[in-house]
């Protein structure tokens, strides 16, 4: 077949067939082109019988006759074809003759013959061509990709006008193949990859697999094993690391925080099924009242209204001078705030010059509140602190007690119906998930964690070099409680110091620096773990970390996606899978109220999932604590993929770890 390409030995024209019929079609079929071609092909010595094999000379109807063959020729051509058949007679011809004249056309027609005869041979080529290394069940593109390689062969041996029922003939082939046992079942993963097994129909999203396997860490972050790409939300922030424990020596033993879960009462229980009236309300409601607009300018009043006792503590550091906290606590059994809206009383009181912290149902009393005085984020604080008072004015407590009636905060979780989703600022009150999605685990005490080394790879492993190193965050705080509470503090002092004349004793001056560790972590997919040092670079070395650099991770929202360093070319984003918190050994207690932000459609819309804890998580003193974040978020209207792409400096347009997390509490007195 490949000598009759492109037909050269019988003189037909190479032209290829193309689709857009864009050319000049009387051009295309102008006959002198035709009639010149032929001629030329003719008198080329390639038509001698010397040079044409004997296979295909029966075939070649060209030769070279004289002037008088000629005429001979077409003198009997006229007399059969048009002088006999113009008599009256003709109809009394001889049968053969007859059936001669008119079956003439089928009997000398060589280029017909010729096309159909190649167009049968093409057509079984291309067909040959779809069938080459086929694998057991393939998608629509690969179907579509195998499809027009075939039709690119058959139209480079099919000519004429077989060519379009041979274009039908391998469309009805290729299509019969593919969905007679070979469709792939494509349903897409939480991550967007297809499922690789044939077309079903299972019971179970979880029963797809893409064959996609990544490197995930467990809880602990001690060792790492593979996972398999997630259909389900369980899967991804569930079940995996309940695997991942079994084979962990750390993660079952280790002191963990419970987050609510549904819990039924019944055996009846099913998934709430509810509306959104409207959605892209709900979608853009989050209990800071931030527009996506807001990130880089954030308002310090609403980042002070809506995170008080947070938000005010990285003000006493870098914003503002003799600026106080005064802490009360109070009894209000009936009554529970949901951390994720904010009340029209939460803001009566800010304007009365008070905060309602709904998280440890304490009032944060704001002194010298002056505007004007915001400082750069590059000014010192050594003469900022934290004031932790333990009094209780008249004024506040009667505020502070006065009755909130919500239906969204008094109403009990149902025990009939849980969260199909994830929880989230606009998910329905009384309603949770059946299984967590965060995870919370102290790994023991602060002395795991040496500044001067790092992590070390036994207890942290997969750590990119020189980026597995905490951020000290320095809070100035000054105390004023009660002697026995201040005592209590002196002890540890006097424990961890032996030289009291190296700084001044705690009665005389009752500030001091907290030192607490934070880690902001990420994970690409391939297992690859790192720190940042702000919201827009990776630690790289400890070189890079100075006094107090981790305010730079605590008072800023932290992108939930970063490019990873790694050398990995296709999808190489990074998420934010962990933070890292090391406790002072203090009278105090570290409390963290974990929101992410994740954004949709260009920022016009977001999501704000929360743990579901309607109180601040008080961290135990000098300890190593770890939060776990989720693999994947789900919203209302189904899973929110990651970005396959990330850029540095727009990171924070896809998701953030909103700021305003952490803060610092006192102890109570019997917790001494």
């Amino acid at each position: 077949m490949n000598k009759l390409k492109p037909y050269e030995f019988i003189g037909f024209p190479d032209f290829k067939v193309k689709f857009d019929h864009l050319e000049n079609r009387k051009n295309r079929r102008n006959i002198l082109d035709l009639v010149q071609v032929l001629v030329t092909d003719t008198l080329a010595s390639v038509f001698d019988e010397k040079f044409t094999s004997v296979k295909h000379r029966s075939k070649c109807g060209m030769t070279l006759p004289s002037i008088g063959e000629w005429y001979q020729m077409f003198q009997f051509m006229y007399q059969l074809f048009i002088k006999n058949p113009a008599k009256s007679s003709y109809n009394h011809f001889e049968p053969e003759y007859k059936s001669y004249l008119e079956n003439f056309h089928t009997l000398v027609d060589i280029e017909e013959q010729f096309f159909s005869e190649v167009g049968e041979q093409g057509l079984e080529l291309a067909m040959l061509k779809y069938n080459e290394m086929l694998p057991m069940h393939y998608s629509s593109g690969y179907h579509d990709t195998k499809y027009q390689e075939a039709l690119h062969l058959l139209v480079e041996y099919v000519r004429g006008p077989q060519l379009k029922s041979c274009i039908e003939k391998l469309k009805e082939y290729c299509d019969s193949i593919w969905m007679n046992g070979k469709q792939q079942c494509e349903y897409p993963s939480l991550r967007g990859n297809p499922c690789l097994m044939g077309k079903h129909k299972p019971l179970d999203p979880s029963e797809h697999s893409s064959g996609v396997i990544y490197v995930s860490t467990c809880n602990c972050g001690r060792i790492q094993g593979h996972r398999e790409d997630p259909y389900t939300i369980r899967q991804a922030n569930y079940e995996f690391y309940q695997m991942m424990a079994k084979s962990c020596s750390n993660c079952n033993r280790l002191e963990h925080v419970q987050f609510p879960i549904f819990e039924p009462s019944t055996s009846d229980f099913r998934a709430a099924e509810f509306i959104n009236k409207n959605l892209s309300n709900l979608m853009t409601f989050d209990s800071t009242a931030r527009t996506a607009s807001d990130l880089n300018n954030i308002n310090f009043y609403q980042s002070a209204r809506d995170s008080p006792f947070l938000s005010n503590s990285e003000h006493s550091q870098n914003c503002f001078t003799n600026f106080s906290f005064n802490t009360i606590s109070y009894d209000a059994p009936d009554r529970t705030c949901d951390s994720a809206q904010p009340t029209d009383r939460n803001e009566e009181l800010y304007k009365k010059g008070f905060a309602l912290n709904h998280n440890t149902k304490g009032i944060v009393h704001i002194d010298n509140y002056n505007i004007d005085k915001i400082r750069t984020k590059n000014s010192g604080n050594q003469g900022d602190e934290l004031i932790i008072k333990a009094s209780v004015t008249e004024s506040m407590a009667a505020i502070a007690l006065e009755p909130e009636p919500r239906i969204d905060s008094v109403k009990h979780p149902s025990t009939t119906e849980y969260l199909p989703g994830m929880l989230h600022a606009a998910s329905p009150a009384g309603l949770l998930p059946r299984f967590p999605s965060w995870s919370l685990v102290c790994l023991g005490s602060s002395s795991i964690y040496t500044h001067s080394t790092g992590l070390p790879e036994h207890v942290q492993s997969g750590f990119l070099s020189g980026s597995n190193y905490l951020l000290p965050w320095d809070v100035n705080v000054r105390l004023e409680h009660a002697q026995s509470w201040a005592a209590s503090y002196e002890k540890i002092r006097l424990r961890k110091k032996s030289n009291l004349n190296s700084s001044k004793p705690f009665e005389r001056n009752h500030s001091f620096t907290l030192k607490i560790f934070i880690g902001i972590e990420y994970e690409c997919l391939r297992g690859h773990r790192f720190l940042m040092k702000s919201p827009d670079s990776i630690l790289r070395s400890a070189t890079e970390i100075g006094r107090d650099s981790g305010s730079n991770v605590v008072f800023n929202d932290m992108p939930i996606y970063f490019p990873c360093p790694c050398r990995n070319a296709i999808n190489n984003t990074a998420q934010l899978m962990r933070v890292h918190i090391i406790t002072p050994k203090a009278p105090v207690n570290v409390i963290i109220d974990p929101k992410v932000k994740i954004f949709q459609n260009s920022m016009q819309s977001s999501f704000t999932f929360n743990t579901g804890v309607s109180q601040s998580i008080k961290l135990t003193q000098s300890s190593y604590w770890i939060l776990r974040l989720p693999f994947v978020y789900e919203g209302d209207t189904g899973p929110l993929e990651p970005p396959t792409e990330v850029n540095p400096n727009s990171a924070i347009m896809h998701g953030v770890l909103m700021a305003g997390m952490y803060g610092i509490r006192e102890n109570e007195l019997n917790e001494e």
